[in-house]
């Protein structure tokens, strides 16, 4: 009885996962091609049917001969992936978890290699693995082959000239489905790469920054279906304002608003406001005629914005923000259907959400307004960035492995991850597939977002003012401004002079 018992259960588990792959978008056959521009989406979008026939450019009798081949990590990947991007140890049960361990298995056959994964520290020590990859460099004892780098710290190594152009790596084909081509193509100064971002890295899904919305409270309030809205390309900033500040209300009649009652939304001052930024295409660079970045922070439309964020967190009485509340989040009364629209990423759903009994939709951050053509994804930098070591001497390796894992991941992960953790799992409903399309088709990191750091923080600008609770654009820009400008060129200047 035990065993037929077992049987079945496995069998429910295949018949789940066979039904989220056959159900997944799809277009044709094949696979479309589309050029990039700063406006156009990801094409990259899992065509999930197909995915059996998509072949990658790798040749066939690919052998090296046992190689070990070692990937440095974030320590704490699994807060943010709720699995380790690589180097799962055992078959546990879990879909995504047993997803990756047979994609390395599979990749470590293919390819006859075997994979040394080195996990680091986690983000509160990340300073400590920089150091340890740039003395490594430095040294020459090529402990990392490939870095699977912490986005809000790694990129230093490139200003010192210690990663090397990706371009130039054997068996990379950036132009494949499973790179996301719009971060090649920010990411691409002065025809060097020196990062990328795809299916390979399980922390790019999970990091998308998303809205997610109460539909228990969408019902009581009479309110229009939050995915239509989206659809019709209405979902904006002034959209949510106007919703927000008629839902609010005192629970337990107590006279006090607080963590008790009722609210439209509640925003954070830090993380979760700066999706508003990629939500609203904001850029803070373009490039010049040689593809050399300088600063051009759109000011008239970064003003308008900081108002409409302002105004939505702290003049909105339907919002519920805490001062310095920088790491305590709304999970938990947004599963007590005390929120409306929580700020957060694909993650929190996997994590924080698996039991919520109320039924919640998932959708993209709102477009700065009507005219904007599409959504778009901010990748919160707790995501992963592939890169090499200048120097490495195992470069055929590490190209193939990079290519063999992220078309491998496209095919065989992200499917898992996205459709059936996400959709079927967690996500409550069948319209939630196209809404988490849309989300994915506008995921990008920008030159000022992944380079913040090492260039004033520009990219911080919401997060600033709100936590100082001002609106000053005007004032913050005239104070930044000038430190910023400068240290872009002086980051120019130290990537073109380490060549």
């Amino acid at each position: 009885m035990k065993n037929l018992t077992k049987i079945i259960s496995i069998f429910l588990i295949f018949a789940l996962v066979i039904i989220a792959l056959i159900s997944c978008k799809t277009d044709t056959g094949k696979t479309k091609e589309k050029t990039t521009s700063d406006n156009d989406s990801n094409s990259d979008v899992l065509d999930s049917e197909n995915s059996d026939v998509i072949k990658d450019s790798l040749p066939d009798n690919l052998d090296f001969n046992g190689a070990s081949l070692s990937i440095f990590t974030r320590g704490d990947c699994n807060i943010v992936t709720d699995v380790p991007e690589f180097g799962v140890e055992i078959e546990n049960g879990d879909i995504v978890n047993d997803a990756i361990y047979n994609r390395d298995k599979a990749v470590e056959e293919r390819l006859n290699i075997k994979l040394n994964v080195i996990a680091g520290a986690g983000w509160q020590d990340y300073n400590s693995d920089v150091n340890k990859i740039r003395a490594s460099i430095s040294a020459g004892d090529n402990s990392y082959d490939l870095i699977a780098g912490w986005s809000a710290r790694i990129p230093s190594l490139s200003v010192e000239g210690l990663l090397m152009n990706l371009h130039d790596l054997p068996y990379l084909n950036l132009t494949e489905p499973w790179w996301n081509k719009i971060i090649v193509d920010e990411m691409t100064i002065n025809n060097k790469l020196h990062f990328a971002v795809g299916d390979g890295n399980a922390s790019y899904l999970a990091n998308c920054m998303v809205i997610f919305a109460n539909n228990k409270i969408q019902q009581e309030y009479g309110l229009p279906n939050i995915y239509d809205l989206v659809f019709e390309g209405k979902w904006t900033l002034d959209y949510m304002s106007d919703v927000v500040k008629d839902i609010h209300k005192d629970l337990n009649g107590d006279g006090i608003m607080n963590e008790n009652d009722l609210y439209g939304a509640y925003i954070s001052e830090g993380n979760r406001v700066d999706g508003f930024l990629q939500g609203s295409n904001i850029k803070m660079t373009k490039k010049d005629e040689n593809g050399i970045p300088y600063l051009d922070m759109e000011y008239e439309k970064i003003s308008v914005l900081v108002d409409k964020v302002y105004n939505l967190i702290y003049n909105n009485e339907g919002s519920y923000v805490k001062k310095n509340d920088f790491w305590v989040y709304s999970n938990e009364m947004f599963k007590n259907n005390q929120i409306l629209f929580a700020p957060g990423w694909l993650v929190v759903a996997a994590i924080d959400l698996r039991d919520m009994e109320t039924d919640y939709s998932i959708i993209p951050y709102p477009k700065y307004d009507e005219e904007q053509e599409q959504y778009f994804t901010r990748i919160q930098d707790g995501v992963s960035l592939f890169c090499v070591p200048i120097n490495s001497n195992k470069l055929e390796v590490t190209g193939a492995f990079m290519e063999a894992v992220a078309s491998e991941s496209y095919k065989n992960i992200s499917p898992v991850y996205f459709d059936v953790a996400m959709k079927v799992k967690y996500a409550r409903d069948e319209t939630s597939s196209k809404m988490l399309d849309i989300i994915r088709e506008g995921a990008y990191l920008n030159f000022a977002s992944i380079y913040n750091e090492s260039i004033g923080n520009p990219w911080f600008v919401l997060r600033d003012l709100m936590s100082q609770k001002s609106n000053k654009f005007a004032s913050w820009y005239d104070k930044n401004e000038p430190k910023i400008s400068k240290a872009i060129d002086k980051l120019i200047d130290k990537m073109e002079a380490a060549g």
